[in-house]
C-alpha cells in the first residue's frame, strides 16, 4: 500500500468517525429533550442523509476536475467551504437549535477536537509522500495539532468533577478558532492562484482532489461549528455544570 493511499484512507475514515459523532451526539440531545422515537428517527436519517449527499456532490465534483481549475474567480476550492459555514451560522442562530444544543454534554464540544490530531498526523504524512507543502504541517506554520491534544486535556479541566471554568473554555474555543483561520489561510495561499504566496513545492493543488476536497468542504467547517457551538453554550449558559 503507497502512502498516498494511506492518506486517503485515513482521510475517509476520519470523516467516517466526524459523522458518527455527529450521529451520537445529536441522539443523545434528541433522547434528553424526550422527543418521540418517530420523531428522533427522522431528524437523525434526514441530517445524515444531508450530510452524505453534500460530500458526494463535493466527490463528483472532484473527480469531474470542477475544483482543479486555478484560474477562476471565486477559487473553485473556497466554494467549497462556504454552503457548510453558510449552513452553520443559520443553525446557530435558530432557537430550535438551541434547545437541542443545550442537551449536549459541554465536554464532548472541546473532546471532539482532538480529531485535530489525526488530521494534522494526515497531513504530515501528506508532506511525507510528497503532495502537501511544508507550511501546512506542523513542521513549519501549521499549530492547529495544539487545539487536539489539548482538547484531550480540556473537556475535563474546564468540566470535569463539578468544574465550571467558562473563561478558559471561551479562551480555548477562540484559540482554537484563531489556529483554524491560520491554516486555511496557509493552505489557500498556498494554491497556485494569483494570490499564492508560498512558492516551494509541491503547491496546494492535492485538496482539489478526492477524498481531500472534503477538508474544506466538511472537516474545517466541522471544526468550526464545534467551536461556535462549544461558545454558545457557554455565552448563554454562565453558570451550568457539564
Amino acid at each position: 500500500m503507497t502512502l498516498y493511499l494511506t492518506t486517503q484512507i485515513i482521510l475517509i475514515l476520519l470523516v467516517f468517525a466526524l459523522i458518527l459523532s455527529i450521529y451520537y451526539g445529536l441522539k443523545y440531545a434528541l433522547q434528553n429533550l424526550q422527543i418521540e422515537a418517530s420523531g428522533q428517527k427522522k431528524l437523525l436519517v434526514y441530517t445524515i442523509i444531508g450530510i452524505v449527499c453534500w460530500l458526494s456532490i463535493l466527490a463528483a465534483l472532484a473527480n469531474s476536475g470542477f475544483f482543479q481549475n486555478f484560474e477562476s474567480f471565486p477559487p473553485r476550492v473556497g466554494l467549497a467551504i462556504l454552503p457548510p459555514v453558510i449552513l452553520t451560522l443559520v443553525i446557530l442562530s435558530s432557537k430550535s437549535f438551541y434547545k437541542i444544543l443545550y442537551q449536549v454534554p459541554q465536554s464532548w464540544l472541546v473532546y471532539v477536537q482532538s480529531f485535530r490530531i489525526v488530521m494534522e498526523i494526515f497531513l504530515w504524512l501528506g508532506y511525507i509522500a510528497g503532495f502537501v507543502p511544508l507550511q501546512m504541517t506542523f513542521e513549519w506554520l501549521n499549530f492547529d495539532i495544539i487545539v487536539g491534544v489539548t482538547a484531550l486535556m480540556g473537556g475535563y479541566t474546564f468540566f470535569g468533577r463539578g468544574r465550571y471554568r467558562r473563561f478558559e473554555a471561551i479562551i480555548w474555543n477562540i484559540f482554537g478558532i484563531l489556529l483554524l483561520v491560520n491554516i486555511v489561510l496557509i493552505a489557500f495561499l498556498s494554491v497556485p492562484y494569483s494570490f499564492q504566496v508560498f512558492f516551494n513545492e509541491p503547491a496546494n493543488t492535492f485538496i482539489a482532489n478526492f477524498p481531500f476536497i472534503w477538508i474544506p468542504g466538511f472537516i474545517v467547517p466541522f471544526a468550526l461549528a464545534m467551536h461556535l457551538f462549544s461558545l454558545k453554550q457557554l455565552i448563554l449558559n454562565k453558570n451550568r455544570i457539564g
